[in-house]
């Protein structure tokens, strides 16, 4: 049981920490749009020749609906090596095999109109090209060659060609020294041909805005096609995890071509409304963008005529995004999202209701906004509650330009409010009069500590010789942490710097690879402890609790 002494100890460390965390160098995810698709677009509307890459040699998919160009020499070359001995590289073979399966599934299957292809009305197969992307560090991506009928100056329909790297090798670097792939090898082949091939699907037969506005849905089906066609496969881990660790800077619906990432981070949205409601409305939404209605739009279209309106569905995904990592452990798969526990916690404010908690804003519809309120009963910590809000309404993506909108909550005693679901404590939500969903969770415990785990947990004093704590997402190796170890009534134990390592022997998902390592663990007796552990000279900090046994 948590006192009210030790959780001032560790209330600097705790409370009124913006737990939004930068965004990590990934890779691009893919290159098709921004500044390269409108230079193409507009070379395209002026009669120009896009010339696809020369490459000297090409192998035509099984069932004939692609040409894979590739190269055995220079900067591009694939990997000669042939084992089935047919004269085509292994390689070229499973690129072929990677696009016949996503035409499979995103064609055959869910019912999307397949590419026009090339040549005379379109007879040829279509033309997938294999390169060096490291320097450029795109997975893929999709290039306009020539311009199809009922394209206009605002909405243009498309055919395309499509670049993939030659080996998504471990040891490719772009242009700034990063590493330029997540994922690697046949596995980024895969996910780089299902979602590259529905860009090419996209822009041949729904077409794309001259302004590039709601782009990022564009980047969210594609993404979220990666995991539904290779769900073994979780690249788009790296990049959805933004969402939960930066919720307002990648919300759900931004509409403008600079915000083509948030719509990496919000492709879960459309596993829930796959799950809803299967393929059809997904099909229909593009139809819908295909007639020259926005993409957000479309998606408030369909859900309206034909399914639940998205104001409404919001609100059960809303559920979703708030159980992950430990959160979702003990619900049922069917009420989570499918890598759930491997999800990092959706982050927001912290306080303490003390005896009034007050938590303020500002908010965009469909942005989601966590609040986390510590309650006292007397001497103890009574519970942790977690409320979460989220305002959305009927046609909000019919027009532009919205603002966001201010919003308090207020956590007391008075019972005219709505229950938060433990005696003498109460939340008044005011969102402006703008309509809101709302989720108000008890953390089940006496303090809702870090879901971050510290392993061996327990630590057993007869097996074990070290043990591990979880750092911020933004720690480096090699960095220095500061680990201060407490007993549960605030008496100091142990106040350390550790160097930041890699767990090379961790193999467990649910774990952390990178750690603090403590090695010095002598003075620790059976007993439960509590920790903070923070990066020096920075405010990130994790918390939680071990226990020690014989």
């Amino acid at each position: 049981m948590i006192s009210i002494q030790v959780y001032y100890v560790l209330r600097k460390a705790l409370l009124f920490v913006c737990l939004s965390l930068p965004m990590q160098l990934l890779a691009d995810k893919c290159g098709t749009f921004g500044s390269h698709f409108n230079s193409r677009q507009e070379a395209v509307r002026k009669g120009e020749r896009i010339l696809a890459p020369d490459l000297p040699f090409s192998f035509l998919s099984e069932k004939k609906h692609f040409r894979i160009h590739y190269s055995l020499t220079g900067k591009g070359a694939v990997d000669p090596l042939d084992n089935d001995r047919s004269t085509i590289p292994d390689y070229v073979e499973a690129c072929a095999r990677a696009f016949e399966y996503a035409y499979a599934i995103e064609v055959d299957s869910m019912g999307f109109l397949p590419t026009p292809n090339n040549g005379a009305n379109g007879s040829d197969p279509y033309d997938v090209y294999i390169i060096e992307f490291a320097d450029q560090g795109f997975y893929g991506l999709t290039t306009v060659r020539e311009s199809l009928p009922n394209s206009t100056n605002s909405h243009a329909y498309s055919l395309t060609y499509i670049e993939v790297d030659n080996n998504y090798s471990t040891n490719d670097k772009n242009a700034f020294g990063n590493q330029s792939f997540n994922t690697f090898g046949l596995d980024a082949l895969k996910i780089t041909a299902a979602h590259e091939y529905h860009h090419a699907i996209q822009l041949a037969n729904y077409g794309m805005n001259s302004q590039q506005y709601d782009v990022s849905f564009y980047e969210m089906f594609s993404t979220w096609l990666e995991f539904y066609l290779y769900p073994e496969i979780k690249d788009y881990h790296f990049y959805v995890r933004d969402y939960f660790l930066e919720p307002k800077k990648n919300r759900f619906g931004q509409r403008y071509v600079q915000n083509i990432a948030s719509g990496y981070a919000n492709a879960l949205f459309l596993e829930y409304l796959h799950g809803e409601f299967g393929n059809a409305p997904l099909v229909q939404i593009w139809q819908e963008i295909g007639r020259k209605t926005y993409a957000y739009h479309a998606l408030e279209m369909t859900l309206q005529a034909n399914f639940t309106p998205l104001h409404q569905l919001w609100c059960g995904y809303q559920e979703r995004i708030f159980h992950t990592g430990r959160r979702a452990i003990d619900k049922d798969s069917q009420e989570v999202f499918n890598d759930a526990r491997t999800f990092p916690e959706l982050k927001g404010s912290i306080d303490i209701a003390d005896p009034t908690s007050l938590f303020t804003g500002a908010i965009f519809p469909y942005e989601l906004s966590l609040n986390s309120c510590i309650l006292p009963t007397f001497t103890e910590i009574a519970d942790t509650a977690h409320i979460l809000i989220s305002t959305a309404y009927q046609d909000y993506f019919r027009n532009f330009g919205s603002q966001d909108m201010s919003f308090s909550i207020v956590i007391n005693g008075n019972s005219n409010n709505t229950p938060i679901g433990i005696s003498n404590y109460y939340a008044d939500i005011n969102t402006s009069s703008i309509p809101f969903c709302s989720l108000i969770r008890l953390a089940g415990g006496k303090f809702d500590l870090s879901a971050e785990r510290v392993y061996p947990n327990p630590f057993l004093i007869s097996k074990h010789k070290t043990i591990n704590f979880p750092v911020p997402s933004t720690a480096i190796a090699g960095n220095q942490v500061q680990l201060n170890i407490f007993t549960p009534s605030g008496f100091p134990v142990l106040a350390k710097q550790l160097p930041i390592i890699i767990d090379y022997d961790n193999t467990n998902p649910y774990m952390n690879t990178l750690v603090a390592r403590l090695d010095e663990i002598l003075d620790l007796k059976p007993g439960v402890y509590l920790f903070t552990l923070s990066e020096t000279e920075k405010t990130d900090s994790y918390s939680g609790k071990f226990i020690v046994k014989p």
